[in-house]
């Protein structure tokens, strides 16, 4: 929903510069480059070559393509760096630092591919994290926000004391003394 909401900026923002422009088909035109805004990576590229390109059937000045490149790269930068951290990017709960170093790990590992799924391969290894008590120490390095730890899952000496006995008696497990 939230993303739907970011495309409607974008596309009414990019239509209402096309139709100050009066550039033909600025409604359609303005409508795709603000959907094409939001692919990672290429989007930019994409958001800005449907405009320019119509503007060659019509244009002939470098004063409309360089308004609707400037148009496009600054409402990208706005959404990229902005919106979609703000509104995105605090549903997964992953701190920039784990981002970014999840993002030269998967790209390490599977290159150009593991570049583009870099967070939602991060994101779903802190959701792993998440669900296993037992590894918490890792979802909180993961996240932006760590969870305060569980009494009984932190290590020490007290817990396993206690663990042996109920080991012992419900999983016939024999504990080294």
């Amino acid at each position: 929903m939230k993303k739907l909401i970011i495309v409607t900026i974008l596309a009414a923002l990019t239509v209402g510069v096309l139709l100050a422009l009066r550039l033909h088909g600025a409604f359609a035109i303005g409508v795709a480059s603000g959907l094409l805004n939001l692919i990672p990576f290429a989007g930019i590229i994409l958001a800005a070559a449907v405009p320019l390109l119509a503007a060659t059937l019509q244009y002939s000045t470098p004063g409309p393509f360089l308004t609707i490149a400037g148009t496009v790269v600054a409402l990208h930068l706005v959404s990229a760096n902005l919106l979609i951290p703000k509104f995105i990017g605090s549903r997964v709960n992953i701190g920039p630092v784990a981002a970014t170093v999840g993002m030269l790990f998967w790209s390490w590992i599977w290159g150009a591919v593991g570049l583009l799924l870099a967070v939602p391969l991060t994101a779903f290894v802190k959701l792993v994290a998440d669900c296993n008590p037992s590894i918490i120490h890792i979802s909180n390095l993961l996240a932006e926000t760590p969870r305060p730890m569980p009494r009984w899952a932190l290590r020490s000496g007290v817990t396993v004391r206690r663990a042996f006995p109920f080991l012992r008696g419900h999983f016939r497990v024999k504990a080294k003394s």
